[in-house]
C-alpha cells in the first residue's frame, strides 16, 4: 500500500520531471497551492487547479533556476504530510544572485489520494535578499 509520504515524494518528483502526469495523478480543479511571499517575489500567491499550478510553476521557472527540493524529514498524520526540507543554491535570474532556504510544505490528501491543498512555509530571508537588485 502506498502511503501519503510516498505520494508526496512522487508528486514533487513528477512536478520536476513529468508535469502532465503530476497533474493527472494528483491534482483536481479544486486543488489549492498557497505560497505567501512579499510582492518583490513574482510567484507568491494562491493558485487553484491544474491551470493555477501551471501558472505557478511557469512563474517560478521564469524567475528561478532551481534544483529539486531536498526533503530531510516527512511527518504524516492521516491525510496531512509535512515535508521539511531545503531549497539549495537557487539562482534568481533577474539578479544573478543565489540563495538557500529552509522550507516546510504541508500537503493534504483527500480519500481519493488527490491533493486538496499545499501550503508552503519558507524562511525567506536569503530569498528576499537574492531578489533585491
Amino acid at each position: 500500500m502506498t502511503t501519503n509520504v510516498e505520494r508526496t515524494l512522487e508528486f514533487y518528483d513528477l512536478l520536476m520531471t513529468d508535469f502532465p502526469t503530476a497533474i493527472e495523478k494528483y491534482v483536481t480543479d479544486a486543488t489549492v497551492w498557497e505560497n505567501p511571499l512579499p510582492d518583490i517575489i513574482p510567484f507568491g500567491g494562491v493558485y487553484t487547479g491544474a491551470s493555477g499550478m501551471a501558472t505557478y510553476l511557469q512563474a517560478i521557472t521564469e524567475a528561478l533556476e532551481m534544483k529539486p527540493l531536498h526533503f530531510t524529514d516527512m511527518i504524516s498524520d492521516g491525510p496531512i504530510v509535512s515535508a521539511i526540507g531545503i531549497e539549495e543554491d537557487t539562482l534568481v535570474k533577474s539578479t544573478g544572485k543565489r540563495y538557500t532556504m529552509p522550507c516546510v510544505h504541508v500537503v493534504r490528501f483527500d480519500d481519493q489520494n488527490k491533493i486538496t491543498h499545499v501550503r508552503e512555509y519558507n524562511d525567506i530571508t536569503e530569498m528576499l535578499a537574492a531578489f533585491q537588485p
